[in-house]
């Protein structure tokens, strides 16, 4: 096996792990997103949720998988059930469960001096939102969302 081989293995694996994180965060944003109304672009959406660590372990193995020729066949097969996985999020009752799994928390946040226990919808590094009231209705839905700032810590 020549280097160039192993380089080409792990590239290959590379850009295949990016469609699949690609895919998955944008079936959650059309998904879990959309329906909550969350005011949020996808890019800076992207950028929070990514996660570099768990990107490149899955590079590794995928790079791995794809180097030996004799399990390189499973990890094709494997990358599109993964695919096919990520493609079925797009679906809304499957996207808004899997956000809810992924970035849906329980949180305890401090308005007007009391601590209010919650449970947030998304949390970027300037707030948390949350439903005030949930509803079957999109615009009441998108009316009851709070966009509660985090605290500056200097």
């Amino acid at each position: 096996m020549k280097v160039t081989d192993i380089l080409q293995s792990f590239l290959l694996g590379l850009m295949l792990v990016f469609v699949l994180f690609c895919v998955f965060w944008a079936a959650i944003y059309a998904s879990y997103m959309q329906y909550y109304g969350i005011r949020e672009f996808f890019n800076p959406f992207f950028s929070n949720v990514f996660n570099p660590v768990a990107f490149f372990i899955c590079v590794g193995i995928f790079g791995v998988g794809l180097a030996l020729p004799f399990i390189n066949n499973v990890f094709k097969i494997l990358f599109f059930v993964f695919l096919a996985g990520a493609l079925l999020l797009f679906v809304p009752p499957f996207g808004k469960t899997a956000g809810s799994i992924f970035l849906a928390k329980e949180q305890v946040i401090t308005e007007e001096g009391e601590q209010k226990r919650i449970q947030s919808l998304y949390e970027n590094y300037r707030y948390i939102v949350y439903l005030s009231a949930d509803s079957d209705d999109f615009e009441t839905r998108k009316r009851n969302l709070v966009y509660h700032e985090k605290p500056i810590v200097e």
